[in-house]
């Protein structure tokens, strides 16, 4: 279920699994406690990776292009992640 930190376009941060500390911008919910996310380069908006919410750690920034392009219904690309990913990963 939403849990209103991980809505779509927020950058969470894998905390479990052999993927800890890879970031992942959320596209959308799968199951109640089941994220929806994807890198732009291993996963791919078209074959996002489930991840369990308690697997996961929210930062408190969003995704710009893919928040943008998810809240006007347009599709979002693998660059957009990509970018959105690099600036974050500059400023972190």
């Amino acid at each position: 279920m939403p849990d209103g930190n991980s809505n779509p376009g927020t950058i969470v941060i894998s905390a479990t699994g052999r993927d800890t500390g890879h970031a992942y911008v959320v596209l959308g919910w799968y199951k109640p406690q089941t994220l929806l996310v994807a890198d732009g380069r291993g996963r791919k908006v078209s074959n996002p990776k489930k991840k369990n919410v308690k697997h996961v750690k929210t930062l408190n920034s969003i995704a710009n292009k893919v928040a943008d392009a998810l809240a006007g219904g347009l599709p979002i690309t693998d660059e957009d992640i990509r970018q959105d990913l690099a600036h974050i990963e500059a400023t972190r």
